[in-house]
C-alpha cells in the first residue's frame, strides 16, 4: 500500500485532530405536512414564494396541493418554475433564478427529486448574490462578510419538499448540476446552501415509479455506507450513517413490494436525510462522469460502481475494512475472515440488493461505452470526493474498476 494511502487509513480511526458537523436545515417529517407549507414557511420569513419543479411532477397534480398550501399559509405564489430536467445544468440554474428575480420572489420552495432540489439552490444562490452557475463552482467560495474572512452572507429562505427517497439534497450544503459545455459535473457546496426547511412527508413520494424509487434509494445507501467510510467520517456521521443503513435494510425493498406502504416510504425519506453527506468516496466520483458523458441517472451509476469500490477499498488495509465489517453485521452479514473477504461480502449484498429491485448491475447495459473508459478516468481522478476515499485510488486503479463495472 502506498504512504498516501498509509496516512489516509490511520485517520479513520481514533480521536481526528479535528472535523466539523453542521446542519442548518429543519426538519419536519410525518403525515398531512403539505397543507401547512405556507405556515412553516413564514417561519423562515418567505412572503412572495417562488416554486421550482419538474413537468413530470407537476402533471401529478402534487404541485397544485403544495401551492394550496403556500397560499393558505397566507403567502404569495411568485411563480412556478417547472423547466428542470432529470439531470440538471448550469443554463437552468441561471435561467430559474433570473425567472425569480423578475416575478419579485423572495424566497424558493423546491418540490422535486435532486436535480430539481440542486437547481434550485444554485438559483437561489445567484438570485442573491449576481454571477452565473459556472462561476459558483467550489466549495467555501460563496461570499463572506469582513472581505471573505467572516461569516458566510445568507441567500433567500429556501424549502424543499422531495418527492424521492434518496438524494437527501434537502439537508445538505451541495448541489451538483451539469456543465454541458465543459462534459463534467459541477459540485458547489457553503454552508448557506443548506436548505432553511425540509418536509418529508410520504404523500409527496406517492406517485414515484418503482425503478426512480429504487435508484435513489441506492443512492441514499451509497451515501451512507460511504459516509461511514470516508476519510472525513466521524462521530456524528456514524451515528446518521448507520441509523440511515438500519432504515434502508429494513424499508427500501419493502418498497419495492408495496408501493403504496406510507410508512416504508416515510421511513426511507428520513433515511435518505439521515444519510446525506458530502464526504464521501470514489463511488460518487466515478459516477458523476457516468452521468456528465453518458446521462446515467445517478442513482443507477452509484448502484453499479458501489460494489467495484466496497473490494478496491476493503482490500486496502484492515482499518478500511474494519468498518465494513461493522457495517457487515447491521446487514447480519459475514464479519470475520481476511480483509477481502469482508468487503466481497458486502459488495455481494449490494449488489444483490440491485439486481432483485430490477435495476442495471452494469455501466453497459445503461450506454456506457468501453472505449468510454480514458474519459472516465480522467472525470474521476477529477472529482474532489476521490481525495476523501478511504484508500488512494491511481488512474490505473479507475480504469481498472470502470473495467469492472463494465
Amino acid at each position: 500500500m502506498e504512504a498516501g494511502s498509509q496516512l489516509g487509513v490511520r485517520q479513520l480511526s481514533g480521536f481526528k485532530d479535528f472535523y466539523q458537523s453542521v446542519n442548518h436545515t429543519r426538519v419536519i417529517a410525518g403525515r398531512d405536512l403539505l397543507s401547512s407549507t405556507g405556515f412553516e414557511m413564514s417561519k423562515e420569513g418567505a412572503k412572495r414564494v417562488f416554486v421550482v419543479t419538474d413537468r413530470v411532477i407537476r402533471e401529478t397534480g402534487l404541485v397544485d396541493r403544495v401551492v394550496a398550501g403556500v397560499e393558505d399559509g397566507g403567502l404569495e405564489v411568485a411563480g412556478v418554475f417547472d423547466d428542470v430536467p432529470q439531470d440538471s445544468s448550469t443554463d437552468v440554474c441561471d435561467r430559474c433564478g433570473e425567472e425569480a428575480r423578475a416575478a419579485g420572489a423572495d424566497s424558493f420552495l423546491a418540490v422535486g427529486g435532486g436535480s430539481v432540489m440542486d437547481t434550485a439552490k444554485i438559483a437561489d444562490a445567484l438570485f442573491t448574490h449576481g454571477g452565473t452557475a459556472a462561476e459558483s463552482e467550489g466549495f467555501y467560495l460563496m461570499p463572506r462578510a469582513d472581505d471573505g474572512m467572516g461569516a458566510p452572507l445568507p441567500i433567500a429562505p429556501l424549502a424543499c419538499i422531495p418527492t424521492t427517497c434518496g438524494t437527501g439534497s434537502e439537508a445538505s450544503m451541495g448541489a451538483v448540476v451539469k456543465d454541458h459545455e465543459r462534459k463534467v459535473k459541477l459540485e458547489i457546496a457553503d454552508f448557506p446552501l443548506f436548505p432553511r426547511l425540509a418536509i418529508l412527508d410520504p404523500e409527496s413520494t406517492r406517485t414515484l415509479p418503482p425503478h426512480i424509487a429504487a435508484a435513489t434509494g441506492m443512492d441514499a445507501m451509497t451515501h451512507a455506507i460511504e459516509g461511514y467510510v470516508s476519510l472525513d467520517c466521524n462521530p456524528h456521521q456514524d451515528g446518521r450513517s448507520l441509523v440511515a443503513l438500519r432504515l434502508i435494510r429494513d424499508n427500501l425493498e419493502r418498497v419495492m413490494q408495496d408501493p403504496s406502504d406510507d410508512d416504508a416510504r416515510g421511513q426511507m425519506l428520513i433515511a435518505a436525510s439521515l444519510a446525506m453527506t458530502i464526504s464521501l468516496g470514489s463511488a460518487h466520483s466515478m459516477s458523476h462522469p457516468c452521468g456528465a458523458h453518458f446521462g446515467v441517472p445517478h442513482g443507477v451509476a452509484n448502484a453499479i460502481n458501489l460494489p467495484h469500490v466496497i473490494r478496491f477499498n476493503a482490500e486496502g488495509g484492515s482499518d478500511i475494512a474494519d468498518r465494513y465489517r461493522e457495517i457487515n453485521e447491521l446487514f447480519d452479514l459475514e464479519t470475520g475472515g481476511s480483509d477481502a473477504t469482508a468487503g466481497d461480502a458486502l459488495a455481494t449484498h449490494v449488489s444483490g440488493m440491485v439486481e432483485r429491485m430490477g435495476l442495471p448491475t452494469r455501466l453497459s447495459q445503461v450506454g456506457v461505452p468501453e472505449e468510454g473508459i480514458p474519459a472516465l478516468v480522467e472525470g474521476a481522478m477529477g472529482d474532489g470526493l476521490t481525495l476523501l476515499n478511504p484508500r488512494e485510488p491511481s488512474d490505473q486503479d479507475y480504469e481498472e474498476l470502470y473495467k469492472r463495472a463494465m
